[in-house]
């Protein structure tokens, strides 16, 4: 058996307190390929939570047969400084409290350019020497970041586990959702066997959103580097973020089947020795980024759907309303939303009382849409 688990303790926030990060390893260290899985950095999206765990006595059993032939990270919890942020009973697991605040999954360390002057004159015409150069490269520079605060310990701990890694799956939820992926375009025809096992239908494909995600974060220093070398810098790392359905899709029978589509893809890709399966894609489709609009609130109210997740709708159509509560008139109280592309009501918000001028619900488009701006794809 090769399974052990590491336990990463963080910086102390506060005297007498300290949160640690849980590493459940698979395979020797160094087997290649190496796949790396986390839930669960916004701490208030939980489906990930009991997937992994389900994984994880799958992963178990196949050790305990000899199957593990890569490597295999799994951080079930990935963000415990989130998680205790209980506030009466809610966990407001998006933002961090602390340490200036802000999205857990947004400005992540980016490292590609130090990576590159690093590297730049030992690069040679051996793409395999090259890889272990630039993970060599990638270690160093991860050594040198600050682990002052708890949140900088977090993210030096998650991408020290995750950044040599041949592949990054980080898993979260929407508000109300269909399974769904944030996917880069240069991997759409690599994740396509993963999606399909997931039974999603749409994959949001995106060149680079500016959001310095996690998943993105672990693919930048790749993708600085090809712009330098091209083919002489492969990619070291592929990453994807998983949407796994909504907030309260959460069962066993929903974690058993999620988590028999990742071990099977971990076959696919010969992490695990075994018979591979059989791959339906004909139900995915991508969808650009920055083709989909994001309906948002025309007054803050009650919002009431007309389209349920998954509908089609098309450009100019109404799929529900919000009620203003405060308008002396009530019988012309409700406001339109309006689609302004034709496409897919993938996600949208969970509760009911939203804000003006919030986005609430999700359609995925084909067509570029001028409002949606290039770099700033994503709003919170």
């Amino acid at each position: 058996m090769t399974y052990q688990i590491f336990s990463h303790a963080l910086p102390n926030a506060t005297p007498g307190t300290q949160r640690v990060l849980k590493a459940n390893h698979f395979g020797e260290a160094g087997a290649r390929p190496k796949v790396y899985l986390q839930a669960g950095l916004h701490a208030d999206e939980w489906p990930g939570f009991l997937v992994l765990n389900t994984l994880l006595r799958m992963l178990k059993k196949a050790d305990e047969a000899g199957l593990i032939q890569g490597e295999i990270v799994i951080v079930p919890v990935a963000n415990p400084i989130g998680l205790a942020q209980n506030f009466h009973g809610y966990i407001p697991g998006r933002f961090a409290f602390s340490d200036g605040g802000g999205n857990f999954n947004r400005n992540w360390p980016q490292l590609g350019q130090k990576v590159e002057k690093r590297i730049k004159s030992e690069i040679t015409g051996d793409i395999a020497a090259n890889v272990d150069l630039v993970r060599h490269a990638i270690h160093e520079e991860l050594c040198l970041l600050p682990e002052t605060t708890e949140l900088q310990g977090m993210k030096k701990t998650l991408l020290a586990l995750s950044m040599d890694a041949d592949e990054v799956l980080d898993l979260h939820c929407s508000g109300e959702a269909s399974m769904h992926a944030y996917v880069a375009q240069e991997f759409e025809g690599h994740f396509r066997p993963l999606l399909a096992l997931l039974g999603a239908k749409v994959g949001l494909s995106e060149l680079e959103t500016g959001a310095a995600s996690f998943d993105e974060t672990n693919v930048s220093v790749w993708r600085e580097l090809k712009a330098h070398y091209a083919h002489l810098v492969p990619w070291g790392t592929r990453s994807l973020t998983v949407e796994l359905r909504g907030e309260n899709d959460i069962s066993n029978d929903f974690a058993q089947q999620d988590a028999q589509a990742l071990f099977d893809y971990l076959v696919l890709r010969e992490v695990i020795a075994g018979k591979a399966p059989a791959i339906d894609d004909s139900e995915l489709v991508y969808y650009p980024l920055d083709a989909m609009d994001l309906v948002k609130a025309p007054c803050a109210g009650i919002v009431c759907y007309h389209k349920a997740i998954g509908d089609e709708v098309e450009a100019g159509e109404v799929i529900g309303e919000v009620v203003n509560l405060t308008d002396d008139n009530v019988e012309t109280s409700s406001y339109p939303l309006v689609a302004r592309t034709n496409g897919v009501l993938f996600a949208r918000v969970q509760r009911r009382l939203v804000v003006c001028g919030e986005s609430i619900a999700k359609i995925a488009g084909r067509e570029h849409l001028a409002f949606r701006e290039m770099g700033h794809l994503f709003e919170d």
